[in-house]
C-alpha cells in the first residue's frame, strides 16, 4: 500500500524512482481507506534529507499512510527554505487538536546542550506531553530518543569522551519483542552521536524494557511497557552516504573528526561504503506500524485520547498511590478510618503517610513539637525542654500504639531518638528529630494494616547541599519498590548519601507521595485530607462552598498563583510530568469521589463553568501617565528593574498608549512611596505617578473561559449587583483566568457575590 504525502513533497520524485509507491493528497481523496495517520516532528536542519529517508521507509509496507509534517514554532529552520517550510509543514497549534495513530520525532544537532537550554524545549515538553493524549505510538531518534527518555521518565543523557560515528553490530537482549520479529541474531546500525544514556538508568524503570544494545554504542531499543513510546538511539534510517556527508563536513570545518568506524572499507574514507544496515531499517519501521500502530491503534482515532486517561475515566485504577495527612492520622480513631480505607481497595499499594496532627484545634501537632525540641537552646534548661517536649510526643505515640501497634515497642525507639538527637546538632538536628512523627506514623500503620515499613531515607536521595536529586530518588525509588506491595512510607525526608537526614519544607509528605507515585506510575495518585477536595472557594469567606470535581494542572497552579491554599508545585510536578492524575479525598467522607486533577479536563463532564475563585489582601496600584509610554518598550523594562532592584514583585499590570498600571505587594512600599514615586518618576520621566494601598485582588479561574463569554458577564453582573467597583481586570495569556482589583474593605463581599453567581445556588 501507498504512503500518502502533501502533494509536490520533494520526496516523490525520489521515491518514486526508487519504486516506493507514493500517493499525493489528490488522489487519495478517491481511497476508501482509513489509512494510518502519522505526524513527523523534523528537528534535523537537513528537513529534507530526513523527510525523504523516512518516507522511504514507512512508504515500504503494505498499510496506507498518512504523513503530516510537524516544525516547531519556537526555532526557525535554517538550512531549508521558507517557501518548503511554509507549503509543506505545519506548527503545534495547528495539530494540536487532531490525533495521530502514530507519530516520530527526529534527532537534533543538540545534544552537547543541556536539554533546557535548547531553544524550544518548553515547546518539546508540551508536545511530548500532548504526545500521551493524542498519539497511540511514539517512535523517537537519537536525540529525540535521549529528549523523551529524560522528559517521560527523569533520565540524563552523558557526554561520551568522543563522538560515537560509524556502522555497529547489535544483538537482541528480548528476542520475543514484536519490534524485532524477524531480525537476525546480529544486525547493524549506523550511530552518530555525542552523547548517551546508561543501561544502568533504563533499568532502574520498571515499566521500560531495553530490546536491543552494541557493544560498542550501547543500548539502542528500549520501549515503555504499553507499547506507546519507542526509543531508538542510532539511526537506521540514514541513506548510504549520509555519515560520509557528515564526515566531510567536519573534515571540512576543520573539526579533526575520526573515520566513521566500520563503514568505509577498509576504513579507507576515499572508498565507498557498503550499506549494510537497510533490510533492519524497513524490517524495525515495518514492524513498529504493523504491530505498534495499525494492530492495536482504535478505528475512531478520537478514541486516541481517552487511552492514556482509560483508568481515571472509569475513576477504576489497578494501581494506587495513597498520601494521607496529619489529620487523618491525629489519633486511634484517625488511625482505624485509614486502614478501613487501604483495605477498602486492593490498588493502594503504596501508602504514604504524615505524623499525627491536631485532635482538635487547641491541640498541637506532632511535629511542631518535636522542632521545638531540636530548637531548645543548648544547656542543662535546654536538655531538659527538650526532653519534656520529647516526652509530650511519646505519650501521644503510646497512646496511639497501645490501641494499633501493641507489639511495637515504644520507650525503645524513643530512647534511640535521644541518643541520636544527642549527636547531632544545628539543621541535621533539627531535620532529623523533626522527620520522627511520620517515621512513628509509618511504623505504626504499617504494624495496624499488615504492610511492610520502609525507610524513604534508603530511597529518597538529597545532594550534599541539601536539594532533592531526582534523578538518583527516582532510580532507588523504581528499584527497591519494584516487586514490593502493600508499603507504607514515612513522607517529608530523605538521606543525603552518608545517611543525614534531610527533610522537605513543610507539607513535604505530599512530595513524597508524587514522587513514590510517579516513581511506581500509578493510575492515580490519591491524597486523602480533612477537605472533601478542592473547594470553589475559601471556605473562611464562603459558608460550605462546593467541591470542585475535575480540574487541570494549569488551573491549580493558576489558583495557587492567586493566592488559593492548594497543592504545592513541588508536590505536582512529579505526577504532573508524568501525566498521573491526582485525587483529593476527604478520611471524613470516602464515600465521596473528591476532585480529580488532570491534565486534560477536556472528557469530563462539569455543571461547573468555572473551577475556583482564589484572592488574597495586601495589594497596591502604582498609575504611571506619560504620553506615549505604552508604546515604549525601553520604558517599561526601566521600570521591571526598578521595582525589582527593590524586591517588589508585579502581579499584575494593564498598559495602554499613554498609561500603565501595576499591582504589586503593599508591603514592601510602606514607608518609601514618596521615595519610590520619585524614583519613578526619573527613570521612566513620568507626567504623574500615582500609588494607592489597600488593593485586593480576586481570581476567577476556569478551562473554558476562552468559549464561554458568558464566564465574563457573569463575574460583573455579580459585583454590579453588590454595587462594588473594580479598581483594574485583566485576562491570563492563556484565557483561563479573570483577574480583578477591588478595595480590600469588599473583598469578602465580592468573592461571596463572584461564588453565588456560579455555585448553582441563588
Amino acid at each position: 500500500m501507498p504512503i500518502k504525502v502533501p502533494n509536490n513533497l520533494p520526496a516523490i520524485d525520489i521515491l518514486t524512482r526508487e519504486n516506493v509507491f507514493v500517493m499525493t493528497d489528490t488522489r487519495a481523496m478517491t481511497q476508501d481507506i482509513r489509512p494510518l495517520k502519522i505526524l513527523l516532528l523534523n528537528l534535523m536542519p537537513t528537513k529534507i534529507a530526513t523527510e525523504t529517508q523516512l518516507t522511504r521507509l514507512l512508504g515500504n509496507t503494505p498499510l496506507q499512510i498518512e504523513l503530516e509534517l510537524l516544525q516547531t514554532a519556537t526555532h526557525k529552520a535554517s538550512h531549508t527554505s521558507e517557501e518548503h517550510m511554509i507549503s509543506f509543514y505545519k506548527t503545534f497549534d495547528q495539530v494540536r487538536e487532531n490525533n495521530y495513530d502514530g507519530m516520530i520525532i527526529t534527532g537534533a544537532p543538540v545534544e552537547l546542550m543541556d536539554f533546557e537550554e535548547v531553544d524550544y524545549w518548553d515547546e518539546l515538553c508540551e508536545i511530548m506531553e500532548w504526545t500521551k493524549s493524542h498519539v497511540h505510538s511514539t517512535f523517537h531518534i537519537c536525540w529525540g530518543a535521549q529528549a523523551g527518555l529524560y522528559y517521560h521518565y527523569g533520565i540524563h543523557k552523558h557526554l561520551l569522551p568522543k563522538k560515537l560515528s560509524g556502522v555497529y553490530k547489535h544483538h537482541l537482549d528480548y528476542k520475543k519483542g514484536m519490534l524485532f520479529r524477524g531480525f537476525d541474531d546480529e544486525f547493524y546500525v549506523p550511530h552518530s552521536r555525542n552523547t548517551t544514556v546508561y543501561r544502568e538508568d533504563i533499568e532502574a524503570i520498571p515499566e521500560l524494557k531495553i530490546l536491543c544494545s552494541s557493544d560498542e554504542a550501547g543500548v539502542f531499543c528500549v520501549k515503555s511497557e504499553d507499547d506507546r513510546q519507542i526509543f531508538v538511539t542510532g539511526h537506521s534510517e540514514y541513506d548510504g552516504d549520509t555519515l560520509k556527508n557528515e564526515y566531510e563536513r567536519d573534515v571540512k570545518a576543520g573539526l579533526d573528526p575520526d573515520v566513521p568506524e566500520h563503514y568505509f572499507p577498509h576504513d579507507d574514507p576515499t572508498k565507498e561504503p557498503v550499506v549494510n544496515w537497510r533490510s533492519c531499517a524497513n524490517l524495525i519501521y515495518s514492524n513498529w506500524l504493523n504491530y505498534f500502530v495499525y494492530q492495536s491503534t482504535p478505528y475512531d482515532i478520537h478514541a486516541i485520547q481517552n487511552e492514556e486517561l482509560a483508568p481515571v475515566l472509569q475513576r477504576k485504577s489497578s494501581l494506587t498511590a495513597a498520601k494521607f495527612g496529619g489529620t487523618s492520622l491525629a489519633d486511634a480513631e484517625q488511625f482505624r478510618k485509614v486502614r478501613d480505607i487501604i483495605k477498602s481497595d486492593p490498588a493502594r499499594k503504596y501508602v504514604v503517610v504524615s505524623a499525627p496532627g491536631k485532635r482538635c484545634d487547641d491541640d498541637e501537632k506532632i511535629t511542631d513539637l518535636l522542632i521545638r525540641a531540636a530548637k531548645a537552646p543548648a544547656g542543662e534548661e535546654g536538655r531538659e525542654e527538650r526532653d519534656r517536649l520529647l516526652a509530650q510526643v511519646e505519650k501521644r505515640i503510646h497512646d496511639i500504639a497501645d490501641i494499633v501497634a501493641p507489639e511495637m515497642d515504644v520507650e525503645k525507639i524513643f530512647v534511640e531518638i535521644r541518643e541520636k538527637a544527642d549527636s547531632l546538632e544545628g539543621c541535621a538536628l533539627r531535620d532529623y528529630l523533626a522527620s520522627r512523627g511520620e517515621y512513628l506514623s509509618a511504623r505504626m500503620l504499617a504494624e495496624y494494616t499488615g504492610g511492610t515499613f520502609m525507610d524513604p531515607a534508603g530511597m529518597i536521595r538529597f545532594d550534599d547541599e541539601g536539594r532533592l536529586d531526582r534523578t538518583a530518588t527516582r532510580a532507588l525509588l523504581s528499584s527497591k519498590l519494584r516487586n514490593v506491595e502493600n508499603v507504607v512510607i514515612p513522607g517529608f525526608y530523605g538521606a543525603k548519601e552518608d545517611g543525614t537526614i534531610v527533610t522537605f519544607s513543610r507539607g513535604g509528605s505530599d512530595i513524597t507521595g508524587a514522587l513514590v507515585a510517579s516513581a511506581v506510575k500509578a493510575d492515580v495518585y490519591e491524597n486523602w485530607t480533612d477537605v472533601p477536595g478542592m473547594l470553589m472557594a475559601d471556605p473562611r469567606i464562603v459558608k460550605d462552598p462546593l467541591t470542585v470535581p475535575v480540574i487541570n494542572y494549569k488551573e491549580l497552579r493558576e489558583l495557587a498563583l492567586r493566592g488559593a491554599n492548594v497543592l504545592h508545585e513541588d508536590a505536582v510536578a512529579p505526577v504532573r510530568r508524568t501525566g498521573i492524575p491526582i485525587n483529593i479525598r476527604s478520611t471524613e467522607q470516602p464515600e465521596l469521589n473528591g476532585t480529580l486533577i488532570v491534565q486534560n479536563a477536556d472528557f469530563y463532564d462539569s455543571v461547573l463553568d468555572i473551577s475556583g475563585i482564589s484572592g488574597s489582601k495586601g495589594y497596591a496600584s502604582i498609575a504611571i501617565d506619560k504620553e506615549g509610554i505604552g508604546r515604549s518598550s525601553g520604558a517599561h523594562q526601566a521600570l521591571m528593574d526598578l521595582l525589582g532592584s527593590r524586591g517588589i514583585q508585579v502581579a499584575g499590570e494593564q498598559i495602554t498608549t499613554d498609561s500603565i498600571s501595576i499591582e504589586v505587594e503593599a508591603r514592601p512600599l510602606r514607608d518609601e512611596i514618596e521615595e519610590i514615586s520619585r524614583e519613578i518618576q526619573h527613570v521612566v520621566d513620568a507626567d504623574d505617578v500615582t500609588i494607592s494601598s489597600g488593593l485586593a485582588t480576586i481570581a476567577v479561574v476556569g478551562r473554558n473561559m476562552a468559549d464561554k463569554s458568558s464566564v465574563a458577564v457573569k463575574v460583573f453582573e455579580a459585583l454590579a449587583n453588590e454595587h462594588i467597583s473594580t479598581r483594574f481586570v485583566d485576562h491570563s495569556a492563556d484565557s483561563i483566568s479573570i483577574q480583578l482589583g477591588v478595595s480590600e474593605s469588599d473583598y469578602k463581599k465580592a468573592i461571596r457575590a463572584i461564588y453565588r453567581q456560579f455555585s448553582l445556588i441563588r
